[in-house]
């Protein structure tokens, strides 16, 4: 694994906020691996944008966490 820029943390940073907020809205207690693979994600979307492979980890992800917290 490469070495994060800076620009890289300071994204990873921001996400890391965006998510916490997010499940904080959907009243989510998320275990701190969900929080960082959640954030992640999100900071490869910030850096490269949309794609169809992006789009898949997305939806395996919401998936995972519905069936994870469904009903916590």
């Amino acid at each position: 694994m490469k070495p994060r820029t800076k620009d890289e943390i300071i994204v990873f940073q921001n996400q890391s906020h965006l998510i916490q907020k997010h499940f904080n809205s959907c009243g989510i207690c998320p275990e701190l691996l969900d929080v960082a693979l959640c954030t992640d994600l999100m900071t490869k979307f910030a850096i490269e944008g949309y794609s169809k492979e992006l789009k898949e980890r997305f939806d395996t992800m919401e998936k995972y966490l519905n069936d994870k917290y469904k009903g916590v």
